[in-house]
């Protein structure tokens, strides 16, 4: 099978991710159990404060420079344009906080935090986050996933074995851990520079008044949906940290890395989903771009109910074995945010089709909604009692049970609205299907191991093997019985059951 084909990329994209996110996984456990619960919720807390300034700063000028890049062919000016206002967006922030901010107001902002670790803390997210995206997007533009997946794996590999190794040399600290991010990425830059042959870009003719005025059209409906993204995220991470304080905000942020295992196959399909989406609207074919996001939306919900239903009945083990006593606290955090992977992972595909069909108006619209309720949701589920306006000091549960609850609605009125706007049938099924009978699959596949297994044998890793296959079982049949839940017809399935590997060639 070609390299360059859609479905090559995305078997490619699915194994490249569980492996990086593996070795990630494997990274964010050693940090949490090093730093502990206190140390690691300022370091959650710090990524996502820049995460959420990222939105900002970048006022959808992301999305844009990937749509237009997936458009067709761009010269190297175009990316030259675009690295220069990335280097604005780099610049302003370093001013900001590291000359005009006083040192109170650094302090507020960042609840108690220093200026130099905040400083060395957004460089860090900065080339993780923004500049080495750019490289992603660049790749995946012109169809060299292969070629950005192995590098994504080299970054994986390569933070682990350094984290490992100042770990055993007891030198882990925050500030150290943020300049070895910074410069692993800058090192993957320069490497994905040659890699991806961003030199030998074609020298095209570059009309800058043109492509400035496809950017202002594309991007003047996300100017506002982009502050209030930053308000959302920021509000989030700094009411947490802020009434919760530290310790609940690594809870939280633990069970969202848990949860982010959900995300492996959309995190696999969005820059393939968008790029071939684009190109099918911009031929006009409305059966393909249906087909595209039928199978795309029920295929990931799938496999993070999947991965969530075998992962639920034994949140608790999870956390003591993997990050020990002092993390047990946040066991019910981590089954909400599980819930929570499988509809924001369907709510990617969402945006990303919103995005990849120019559709921001839409963005705007839905997203300002939900986005501007959650902020005084979050408000109420975390202040204290005692507060001027009183909340329930709920903590990391809060912060859980609120995203969860809001992004399953959001997901299912944006399915709705888009299906009715293309003229398609609108389905939601296979929701209540898949996260109904994974979630008892799972839980049925545990208690018949915790009942076979002592009759033979003892102990935990040998009790989750034998659920493991239980459950992968069940799964089996369970998509046997209803294939249309993943986005899939039963022949399909049994060509891919028969042989895995089939979908390299085909």
């Amino acid at each position: 099978m070609p390299e360059n084909s859609a479905k090559s990329r995305f078997a490619v994209s699915v194994f490249a991710n569980i492996l990086r996110g593996g070795l990630s996984f494997i990274t964010v456990l050693i940090l949490a159990r090093a730093l502990g619960p206190g140390r690691y919720g300022d370091f959650a807390f710090l990524i996502g404060s820049f995460v959420a300034i990222k939105s900002l700063l970048g006022m959808g000028t992301p999305n844009a420079f990937y749509t237009f890049m997936s458009q067709k062919p761009r010269g190297g000016m175009f990316l030259a344009v675009y690295v220069a206002w990335q280097l604005v967006q780099f610049l302003l922030p370093l001013l900001f906080i590291g000359v005009i901010f006083p040192d109170d107001l650094v302090g507020r902002i960042w609840v108690g935090q220093g200026r130099g670790l905040v400083l060395v803390s957004f460089a860090a997210v900065f080339m993780q986050q923004q500049a080495w995206y750019v490289m992603v997007q660049i790749g995946e533009s012109t169809r060299m996933t292969h070629q950005v997946q192995r590098m994504n794996i080299s970054i994986a590999l390569a933070h682990l074995i350094i984290i490992c190794g100042i770990w055993i040399a007891d030198l882990l600290s925050l500030q150290l851990l943020f300049i070895i991010i910074a410069v692993e990425y800058v090192v993957a830059i320069g490497v994905a520079f040659k890699v991806l042959d961003v030199f030998e870009l074609p020298k095209e003719p570059f009309d800058n008044k043109k492509v400035f005025r496809e950017y202002i059209v594309y991007c003047t409906p996300l100017l506002i949906y982009s502050l209030l993204s930053f308000a959302y995220e920021f509000a989030d991470r700094w009411l947490l940290q802020n009434f919760g304080g530290s310790e609940e905000q690594g809870l939280y942020e633990i069970g969202y890395r848990f949860a982010a295992v959900s995300l492996l196959a959309s995190t696999s399909l969005l820059n393939i989903f968008w790029k071939e989406f684009t190109e099918a609207r911009d031929k006009g074919d409305l059966k393909r771009m249906q087909i595209l996001y039928t199978k795309a939306s029920r295929f990931i919900f799938t496999f993070g109910a999947i991965v969530s239903g075998f992962l639920i009945p034994w949140s608790e083990e999870i956390v003591l074995v993997f990050l020990g006593p002092s993390y047990t606290a946040g066991t019910p955090v981590l089954i909400i945010m599980l819930v929570y992977s499988m509809y924001a992972a369907a709510g990617q595909i969402n945006g990303t089709l919103l995005y990849a069909a120019s559709r921001t108006k839409e963005q705007f619209f839905f997203g300002s909604i939900f986005m501007t309720l959650s902020i005084p949701f979050s408000y109420f589920l975390q202040a204290p009692q005692e507060a001027i306006v009183p909340g329930l000091e709920l903590g990391a549960i809060g912060m859980a049970l609120k995203r969860t609850v809001l992004v399953m609605l959001q997901v299912n009125i944006l399915i709705w609205w888009i299906n009715r706007s293309y003229g398609w049938k609108f389905d939601w099924a296979y929701q209540v299907v898949g996260l109904s009978g994974f979630l008892f699959l799972g839980w049925a596949a545990q208690k018949a191991a915790v009942l076979l297994t002592p009759l033979v044998f003892s102990g935990l890793i040998v009790v989750v093997g034998v659920t493991a296959v239980l459950y992968i079982i069940m799964v089996g049949v369970m998509i046997w019985a209803v294939p249309w839940i993943a986005g899939l017809q039963r022949e399909e399935f049994l060509l891919h059951l028969k042989n895995p590997f089939k979908i390299f060639r085909h």
